[in-house]
């Protein structure tokens, strides 16, 4: 039963990570071309009227994906019961959000937010009314049928804000483009799944015991996510509220483009062995494995090319991003370790566990925020974001050790090679790479930019392979990749001689 769970965990995680990736895509496609077309004010202007709604969303999100997928007995009633508060909670934010638009505008002394909140303000109302029958995807681990159903919405977005920014060149291209791929989903979600929701509080007190503590940590994880975009927003004004977003996006892809996929993968087969303790360790440990030696070198490329990076690809207009994503792109990689907690020890029924570790977390990240940002503007929250997530990283490693049984050493041994690979590779790339200038040619710099990234990748690969070998080829994520490749073209060698 475990090694099946596994063999579906590790197919759901590839296919969740080639949906992130796909996804970025089409992300970073966007993003190049938005970048160009509109300014920093147009993205802080969308983040304004995005951080009261979203953390509207927040407030009141009872998590019931993550209920249904944790509660294997799970019927079709509890089904059409999370359907039902889903509705009945979006259309509550959004009346919440209509009357609010113009304390909003207010808030931030931006009179141009009123439309926006109103018109962002119908998008939870349309992602309430999702289909549920598509969490099945998840519990049943078909994340193929997954794949296609995020997509979907992704591309249509896309779709939608590219010609929408050539046309309109301001903010609500961005608006267009949220509020299309929110109605996608939807739509898409009744084409991709036959289930047929309907009203019904039947189960509601049974979804609820599990939920309510989910609800209060997406709250917390709101304020650890997005509490900055009321600080910065409110102290700084939509323009650096607008450079930090972006930096932000840049410097979090190991966090929102590996882990996150990963974990949306690993929850439900978390979930299916909670009760076979050592199964569960054995398998985060190897999911552990595979998070660090990939997004660690990741979150280190990102710091090593910024300055190249940011002016080649986003534009000299963006050039205050360039600390901050060297300063972020730090943190996270240590917010992939705290997802990836987070993850088992909700599978493992402790949700509670996880909401008042974030909550520390958030408290430190408020505390550091008063007292930097004030004084030391973008770049002090940057800071702020990275010491609060040095400071919790002990606790968080505390808690999966008491939930699943998991020691602190079992992080360090994931992480000890691929951190100090990264180091070479960081030090060899920033010493190859010449100091960017604005006189500087773009079609040199975009060549200096990619020498430099695959410098990168042949620099870590090189380093990884070495201290693995030095330490005695020990089992670990290394040989599990090792493995896989020699067997594909220990199969693809062998195709002709079957055949013939």
């Amino acid at each position: 039963m475990s090694s099946d769970v596994q063999r579906k965990m590790g197919h759901g995680a590839l296919w969740m990570v080639l949906f992130k990736l796909t996804e970025r895509s089409l992300g970073l496609i966007s993003t190049l071309i938005l970048v160009r077309l509109l300014s920093p004010a147009d993205f802080g202007i969308t983040a304004m009227a995005g951080s009261f709604i979203f953390m509207a969303e927040m407030l009141t999100a009872l998590g019931f994906d993550v209920a249904l997928i944790q509660k294997q007995d799970a019927t079709d009633e509890h089904y059409h019961t999370a359907w039902t508060c889903n509705v009945l909670t979006g259309f509550s934010i959004t009346v919440l959000m209509l009357a609010a638009a113009t304390w909003i505008a207010g808030f931030y002394n931006q009179p141009e937010l009123f439309w926006v909140v109103c018109a962002l303000a119908l998008g939870p109302l349309i992602s309430g009314c999702e289909n549920i029958g598509v969490v099945a995807f998840r519990k049943d681990m078909r994340f193929r049928r997954e794949f296609a159903f995020q997509l979907s919405r992704k591309v249509i977005g896309f779709v939608v804000v590219v010609p929408l920014a050539y046309y309109l060149r301001n903010y609500w291209a961005l608006v267009a483009g949220i509020l299309a791929s929110k109605l996608a989903g939807t739509i898409t979600s009744y084409l991709a799944h036959p289930f047929r929701p309907r009203l019904s509080l039947i189960k509601v007190r049974g979804l609820l015991g599990f939920s309510k503590w989910l609800l209060i940590n997406n709250f917390v994880c709101f304020l650890k996510e997005r509490s900055s975009d009321f600080v910065i927003g409110r102290v700084l004004g939509a323009a650096p509220l607008g450079v930090y977003s972006i930096s932000y996006e840049i410097a979090f892809m190991p966090t929102s483009e590996l882990s996150a996929p990963i974990n949306r993968a690993l929850l439900p087969g978390f979930a299916r062995i909670a009760h076979e303790s050592d199964a569960m360790r054995a398998a985060y440990t190897s999911a552990l494995g595979i998070l660090a030696l990939i997004a660690v070198p990741v979150a280190t490329g990102i710091y090593t090319i910024a300055p190249y990076l940011v002016p080649t690809v986003l534009g000299p207009k963006w050039l205050a991003a360039v600390p901050l994503i060297e300063i972020l792109a730090f943190n996270g990689g240590l917010l992939l370790f705290h997802s990836s907690i987070c993850t088992v020890i909700i599978a493992n029924g402790h949700p509670d566990r996880v909401t008042k570790t974030n909550g520390l977390y958030v408290l430190m990240m408020l505390i550091l925020f008063a007292l930097l940002i004030p004084s030391y503007g973008l770049t002090g929250g940057a800071y702020g974001v990275l010491v609060a997530s040095i400071l919790s990283t002990p606790i968080y490693l505390s808690q999966v050790r008491r939930s699943v049984g998991v020691a602190p050493s079992v992080f360090l041994g994931a992480a000890a090679r691929p951190v100090v690979a990264a180091l070479a590779m960081a030090l060899l790339v920033r010493w190859m790479l010449p100091e960017w200038t604005p006189a500087r040619d773009l079609a040199v710099s975009i060549g200096w930019m990619i020498g430099g990234i695959m410098l990168g990748v042949f620099a870590y690969t090189a380093a990884i392979m070495l201290l693995w070998l030095a330490a005695g080829r020990p089992a670990g994520a290394e040989r599990v990749v090792f493995e896989r490749l020699r067997q594909r073209f220990v199969k693809r060698g062998a195709t002709p001689a079957s055949t013939s």
